[in-house]
């Protein structure tokens, strides 16, 4: 059985719920602007009529169980009986797949299916990180990174310890030896071990409750490394090796506003305040919203792009369909672009963000009003652009030059 409901997280969402099944899976790819969400466990597709009508027409209206919130949405006359027929009941309708859908025997499903319940997924401990990560609304690439360093602590708790060690008893000795086995022969890096720390500090602070000094272990030294910067002439280079007027427009969005590659990619067309000469990006880093400048000039080329492509939802949309632009497309196309402009620095489409950056400030904009437009928390992250500004450091006389 399906069933259907007004997405809790975002009232314009459905989500779409039932068992992991191909079948099902092809299916729902039919419906326009549908999404697997990984923290949902489920599908989501736009709150519309057309949405509930094609998911009736796809499946079948009696293996559907709509919420009552859909049934008076849509249908605000409906009766009660109506509303019986249409939420159903486990016991009254039938089970999806249909017995002559069912795939028989073990099967290893493709990436984009319903991930399968692992082992430690059931685990107490890794529950109750999900449960509080969940509690605490922290973002899905958190949630995926604590909770498979809880995992890994826990396997090897379990490995090497002759018998399995809860981990809610670890000693910081004990847990210092298991950075020190992430180190030497996992080969991790200081960002990753990062990851597992704060993955273990959140269970013990969040979790089991504990002070921070009982587990306060010393992070590993970080690599102090300096951003990437493009010359003007670079991302001058840059945009005319870019053949492709939806991807120029989008890589010229990038720099003239400093976007993160996720910002731009799910900017909505509402997100455009042409009387305010704003941009709104909406849930940022952080989950925060910010604005920033949207000039003459950049508009003129949007509205050359909007005019070509005529998205419905996003600004930019992968072709066919109303919904966002895939990231991997995005870099794909960019680094296509650097290669055929001919520049050797490394880095990806976040340098044009870090060109942004350094640029306003050697332009003479307040820094302050750069750490606004990055969507910046802290005025030290900002300040490692002051570090790369080739028009200072350029002017400095060398004692050299007084030989």
């Amino acid at each position: 059985m399906l069933t259907i409901q007004i997405d809790d997280k975002d009232p314009t969402l459905l989500g779409v719920y039932f068992p992991g099944n191909p079948i099902g899976n092809d299916l729902i790819r039919n419906v326009p602007g549908r999404r697997f969400s990984y923290s949902r466990k489920g599908w989501t597709v736009p709150n519309t009529r057309e949405s509930v009508v094609q998911i009736g027409q796809l499946f079948g209206k009696e293996y559907c169980r709509f919420d009552e919130e859909v049934v008076r949405l849509y249908k605000p006359k409906v009766t009660a009986a109506e509303i019986e027929q249409a939420t159903g009941t486990p016991d009254r309708n039938p089970a999806w797949p249909p017995l002559n859908k069912r795939i028989v025997g073990t099967h290893r499903l493709p990436f984009r299916y319903a991930p399968p319940m692992r082992e430690y997924d059931r685990h107490p401990v890794v529950v109750a990180v999900s449960e509080a990560l969940r509690v605490q609304n922290y973002s899905f690439k958190t949630f995926k990174n604590y909770k498979q360093a809880i995992i890994a602590l826990i396997r090897y708790a379990d490995r090497n310890a002759g018998s399995p060690k809860p981990i809610d008893n670890l000693t910081k000795a004990y847990y210092q030896q298991y950075l020190l086995f992430l180190i030497n022969k996992k080969k991790l890096s200081s960002s990753t071990l990062n990851v597992h720390i704060n993955g273990y500090k959140f269970y013990c602070e969040k979790v089991l409750q504990r002070d921070k000094e009982f587990y306060d272990i010393a992070y590993p030294r970080q690599p102090t490394k300096l951003p990437t910067v493009y010359s003007v002439a670079e991302v001058k280079a840059i945009f005319k090796a870019t053949t492709s007027l939806k991807y120029r427009t989008l890589f010229q969005l990038v720099y003239a506003t400093g976007l993160r590659l996720s910002e731009v990619a799910h900017l909505k067309l509402t997100d455009l305040d042409r009387s305010r000469k704003l941009i709104t990006v909406r849930g940022g880093k952080g989950k925060k919203d910010r604005v920033v400048m949207l000039t003459d000039k950049l508009e003129v080329t949007i509205n050359e792009y909007l005019v070509r492509y005529t998205p419905q939802t996003y600004v930019f949309e992968e072709a066919g369909r109303h919904e966002p632009v895939a990231v991997r497309t995005i870099q794909f196309v960019y680094s296509q672009s650097v290669q055929a402009a001919g520049i050797q620095k490394r880095g990806g489409i976040h340098t044009l963000r870090h060109s942004f950056a350094t640029h306003l400030l050697e332009s003479g904009t307040d820094i302050r009003y750069i750490q606004a437009l990055l969507g910046h928390e802290s005025i030290l992250t900002t300040m490692r652009y002051t570090h790369v500004t080739a028009d200072k450091i350029s002017t400095i006389k060398s004692p050299l030059d007084d030989l």
